[in-house]
């Protein structure tokens, strides 16, 4: 039997936790284990349970999802951490991802695109959904936009670079294996191999490598 993705949701919610819980039960390689209203409960239902990945809300009384992510890291960091948030300007995903989450959606995304970001998380991956990363190249582009530096990018493919060119511009894997006629596992190769060779950590860097080579235009 394969072994299902065990989920705990944080959000202080208890309407929000309902409905996300009722879309993700559906799926037969998903299992709730677990809910807290915000991060200290989880701190406590973490020492009885432990899951694969964690969906949470930014804004919590008591301590912020992004605070929850640092906790996490440091205390249980084989647990991935998913923010689902309405907050999704450049401030929050940046400070989200250097406290270590590997993915960062809209609270009001889609169901197909939440479930993708689960299986991409769970399986190694990084996900941010398309409005998220289209305020990223904004935020970069008016930060980093007097500090534009050419690369020849000669360690790249062709098609490492269509490929990063795509993936920057926020296209999720699914959309860009379409793209690209290959599979989602191909594409997944690719974007190691494209961090290795750049000597990049995460998704946000390999966007703002992109931004500031002038391989895509915002």
């Amino acid at each position: 039997m394969v072994p299902k993705i065990q989920i705990i949701l944080v959000d202080d919610h208890r309407i929000f936790r309902d409905g996300i819980k009722s879309l993700l039960s559906e799926m037969d390689y998903i299992d709730i284990i677990g809910e807290a209203s915000g991060g200290l409960e989880l701190l406590e239902l973490l020492k009885i349970k432990q899951p694969d990945l964690l969906i949470v809300d930014i804004t919590m009384p008591g301590m912020s999802g992004i605070e929850v992510a640092r906790q996490i890291a440091c205390l249980y960091p084989e647990i991935k951490v998913m923010i689902l948030s309405m907050h999704t300007n450049e401030e929050f995903v940046m400070s989200a991802i250097q406290a270590g989450v590997k993915g960062y959606l809209s609270k009001d995304t889609s169901r197909e695109e939440l479930l993708d970001a689960i299986k991409i998380i769970y399986q190694g991956g990084e996900c941010y959904g398309r409005l998220v990363s289209d305020q990223f190249l904004k935020g970069y582009a008016k930060k980093y936009k007097s500090e534009l530096i050419i690369h020849e990018n000669n360690d790249l493919t062709n098609r490492e670079l269509e490929l990063l060119r795509l993936a920057s511009a926020g296209f999720s894997n699914k959309e860009i294996a379409a793209k690209l006629f290959i599979s989602t596992k191909t594409v997944d190769c690719h974007k190691n191999n494209i961090m290795q060779k750049l000597q990049l950590k995460n998704t946000a860097e390999m966007v703002l490598y992109a931004v500031k080579n002038k391989i895509i235009e915002v």
